[in-house]
């Protein structure tokens, strides 16, 4: 059987003679130079260190990230080590925590070390995003969607946090560029290592399993179905232990909490047919009309979000529609990741799920506006796309900026969270126990054991305190309901409990030491 071509026929600008241009030097002879691809390097390594934030992310998932980590460096395996015993973790795959145990070791205790390392898979990531967008598109719409996403505010402002988004990106489009490289070029090793690094990706952050689904529907379309029962195949022995272990330790936190109405309160039980309709249109409300706007033009104000999110979801849905028409790999990816969101419990809907997707994202707008020019008026095409791409492109740089100043500062009650964290690193014994909320927060200031209190009545919670072996528990004003709706209450009704350490003023942020009953045994003495 004849090999494919390497690159999809894709309408290209003639290459114009010496004698026509003089020493005019194209973009296309400018790509195909060594430098180019690092340079897209540098640039976005340039732009991720003006942007850098040395602080922690206000998430508590960055900080158990870090627990994570630190846990494999110092031998205890994928387990959080907030209490006195190591305990397994089943929530995230140990993919990133690996990587940061890796760094750890190398410069241990370093936030700035550990978000410099994410910072550095984000520089990566341009290159990869030039290479995989240029398999469909011209070369100039190809740097427009590098350009874009060289000064997009979400994928900036996660470019350096201790989080799974970015990490997964290099991964996410090296495995698209080989499942397009294996289709091509009709080659099982290709094929294979595309299988590695989607199940590296899978590895590092859980909706990889994206990939798995984009490879066997690509290779489908295209009937291609040894090489659909190779990726199922390969990824499914690939993933098995990951999955046995999960099994093993109770099952996999993330498939559980799918499948609850609501995550942060079981009481409301678990899904039915009508709340699982329910929750796939409240999620295409949210995504479709206020996130997406959010990735092209986050600096337009909010209330135009319900148009111009018709607006852009329209072109984003256009060009699925369009590629998958061409049976080509971003349409087939967009449906898949964005179809996995849709599913997930709407009170995590948030614009950092989509960080992955947002480079091919930029490219389904910009392509549907190029499309639907040249049906319009052909001589028009190009001064649409440029149009179209200064408008986002001086949005996200707007919204860059504005995040820049940002940087480095707290809302008053967070900064004093962390403050009252910095007193107790500071003044108290490395042994004692802490109850607060956001205790992977806490624990990443503090290096104490932290632990979070339960949600019930007042005797409830110090009979627990006293289970637990807390020493010190910190009332916050972070705003989460469960500090007024249960901590309030105990520390009120047992008042003659605790003695108070310290004060954050301005909101109040209090440190209070927990006075334990004593034992029988210091009874008796």
């Amino acid at each position: 059987m004849a090999k494919r071509p390497k690159r999809p026929k894709v309408k290209q600008e003639p290459k114009a003679s010496s004698q026509s241009t003089g020493s005019k030097i194209t973009l296309e002879q400018i790509e195909t130079t060594p430098w180019f691809l690092p340079v897209l390097g540098a640039l976005g390594l340039l732009m991720g260190i003006l942007l850098f934030d040395s602080n922690l992310s206000l998430s508590g998932d960055n900080a158990q990230f870090i627990n994570l980590g630190r846990s494999l460096a110092a031998g205890y395996g994928l387990s959080e080590t907030l209490g006195d015993t190591p305990t397994p973790h089943t929530k995230y795959p140990f993919g990133f925590p690996v990587l940061l145990a890796i760094v750890d070791s190398i410069i241990p205790n370093s936030l700035i070390a550990l978000k410099s390392f994410v910072l550095l898979l984000y520089a990566i990531s341009l290159p990869l995003i030039y290479k995989f967008i240029r398999h469909y598109a011209e070369a100039s719409l190809s740097l427009c969607v590098a350009i874009l996403s060289l000064v997009s505010k979400p994928l900036l402002e996660f470019s350096h946090q201790v989080m799974s988004e970015i990490p997964f990106l290099p991964f996410a489009l090296l495995a698209l560029i080989l499942f397009q490289r294996a289709h091509e070029n009709e080659s099982t090793k290709i094929l294979l290592f595309a299988i590695l690094t989607s199940i590296a990706a899978y590895y590092i952050r859980s909706a990889g399993i994206v990939l798995v689904g984009t490879g066997m529907i690509f290779f489908a379309l295209h009937q291609k179905w040894k090489e659909t029962g190779i990726i199922a195949g390969g990824s499914l022995l690939l993933a098995l232990p990951w999955q046995l272990r999960n099994r093993a330790l109770g099952g996999n936190d993330y498939v559980n909490q799918l499948f609850s109405i609501n995550p942060y309160d079981p009481e409301e039980g678990l899904l039915t047919f009508g709340t699982f309709i329910e929750r796939i249109v409240t999620n295409a409300q949210i995504y479709g009309l206020r996130i997406i706007p959010d990735v092209f033009v986050p600096s337009f104000a909010t209330q135009a979000n319900v148009i111009l999110g018709l607006i852009f979801t329209g072109l984003v849905l256009y060009a699925i529609v369009i590629g998958l028409q061409k049976r080509q790999l971003p349409a087939v990816f967009l449906v898949c990741y964005l179809g996995l969101y849709l599913l997930w419990p709407q009170v995590w809907s948030d614009i950092r799920f989509l960080i992955p997707a947002i480079p091919i994202l930029f490219y389904a707008f910009l392509t549907s506006i190029s499309n639907l020019t040249q049906k319009i008026n052909v001589s028009a095409t190009q001064k649409a796309i440029v149009i179209t791409f200064l408008i986002a492109f001086a949005s996200n740089s707007v919204a860059t900026h504005e995040l820049s100043e940002r940087n480095g500062q707290f809302p008053p009650n967070w900064k004093n969270y962390f403050d009252a964290g910095e007193w107790i690193k500071n003044n108290t014994d490395p042994n004692i126990k802490i109850s607060c909320r956001k205790p992977f927060l806490m624990n990443a200031i503090t290096n104490r054991k932290s632990g979070g209190y339960i949600w019930e009545s007042p005797d409830k919670i110090i009979a627990d305190f006293e289970k637990n072996n807390i020493d010190i528990v910190i009332v916050d004003n972070i705003g989460f309901r469960s500090t007024p709706e249960f901590l309030f209450p105990a520390v009120n009704t047992h008042r003659d409990r605790f003695d108070l350490l310290h004060i954050v003023r301005n909101p109040d942020t209090y440190i209070l030491k927990f006075k334990k009953k004593p034992s029988p045994s210091q009874d008796e003495g």
